[in-house]
């Protein structure tokens, strides 16, 4: 069996069998390349009936899940040049420098030092034993780079999208001011972002984060982009600090259309963002909550309930878009959860029901809990127009 499913401008690359035969059903791909882009599932250190592999052990799992990056990009006919973003979900608690972990995947992966690195603490994964998952997106196009005064990539670009981060204290204003020069080095400013994630730390007070999202939804009244938001475990590393993650197009012949608007966070403020944004021919969708008609949130307690909800507004978003579920390349899920494979296998099932088949990759990350109090789980996703899916 071909472990490729092609389209004209589209390839769905396969998880394999061994993945498939712990869960009946299973839609998500591997990685989609879709147009120029190619998106990775969470790659993982796992085994036959989802085993992990070289348990507890952060180095060994990050040289394999980096391994499979590379596979998959092989596998797509991809290049490593068009490598712009890492994603790097790592275990709390066994990375006690940051900036240490990260040179040592790059002196094991040189090929990785002009690639935007997004390093990111979770509390725990659904397998006992995991210590890091790891996505990536490819772009084809020109390449450039911005980096920091210690020389860490700060941004990336690949043909006209820019991928760009930011670490900033919370509350203090001025909260994008170095992610706006970081954007101009590479030829775009806030006006051209399409994504917008925030992390905030979960011991960020209330005041603070009331004043972050106020000036968040200040800075990008007049040009909102789709947005995400979830909570990072406390960190010493990351006292107070915001991330900031943004995916932005530099060409402005390329108009920026948003849909609709998503609900407000944590104030009844005037929240600007877009449920959906669509520019070049790719949907941004923001990130959704199981909520219902009045707003309120829907089967409180039930995760497999509120991810069929979410995942019904998810296609309710790119349909408003003009977009369908098979148009979609890749969704985030981060959901509430400690160790329990049991509730991620309960809350994927329900969101793969209204998945096509092959469906997209997918990372979905446990103990990074939406930030609307009640919701179990939260949803965002990339959809690419490349007309082969009869949307």
């Amino acid at each position: 069996m071909n472990d490729t499913t092609i389209g004209t401008r589209r390839l769905h690359i396969s998880v394999s069998p061994m993945v498939k035969k712990a869960l009946a059903g299973f839609k998500i791909s591997r990685a989609v390349r879709a147009g120029d882009w190619l998106l990775t599932n969470g790659q993982m250190d796992m085994g036959d009936g989802g085993k992990v592999l070289n348990p507890d052990d952060l180095m060994a799992q990050t040289v394999t899940c980096m391994r499979s990056v590379y596979e998959v990009f092989a596998k797509a006919d991809c290049s490593l040049a068009e490598l712009a973003q890492l994603q790097i979900f790592y275990l709390a608690g066994s990375v006690d420098d940051e900036a240490a972990y990260r040179q040592r995947i790059l002196d094991e992966f040189p090929e990785c030092s002009d690639v935007l690195m997004i390093m990111t603490p979770v509390p725990s994964f659904a397998t006992v034993g995991s210590e890091v998952e790891i996505d990536a997106i490819g772009v084809k196009g020109t390449r450039a780079v911005a980096n920091d005064a210690a020389g860490v990539v700060k941004a990336v670009r690949r043909g006209d999208w820019v991928f760009a981060s930011d670490r900033v204290t919370a509350g203090v204003g001025g909260l994008v001011a170095g992610l706006q020069s970081t954007l101009s080095e590479l030829g775009c400013g806030l006006p051209d972002i399409c994504r917008l994630y925030v992390y905030y730390p979960e011991d960020l007070s209330r005041e603070e984060c009331v004043r972050t999202e106020r000036e968040l939804a200040h800075v990008f009244a007049d040009a909102p982009p789709a947005f995400h938001a979830t909570l990072l475990p406390a960190d010493a590393m990351r006292t107070s600090s915001v991330e900031l993650e943004v995916i932005a197009h530099r060409n402005g012949e390329q108009q920026k259309r948003g849909y609709g608007r998503i609900e407000p966070g944590t104030i009844g403020l005037d929240w600007p963002f877009a449920r959906a944004l669509c520019c070049a021919e790719v949907i941004f969708a923001s990130g959704q909550f199981p909520l219902d008609e009045a707003g309120a949130i829907a089967h409180r307690g039930k995760i497999a309930d509120q991810a069929r909800t979410v995942m019904a507004r998810l296609e309710d978003a790119l349909h408003e878009a003009g977009a369908s579920m098979a148009d979609l390349a890749k969704i985030k899920t981060y959901y509430v959860g400690a160790w329990d494979k049991d509730n991620w296998f309960d809350n994927l099932r329900a969101r793969m029901e209204r998945l096509s088949d092959p469906g997209p990759a997918s990372s979905g990350i446990e103990g990074l809990p939406p930030v609307r109090e009640g919701a179990l789980l939260s949803v965002d996703g990339i959809a690419v127009l490349d007309g082969t899916t009869g949307a």
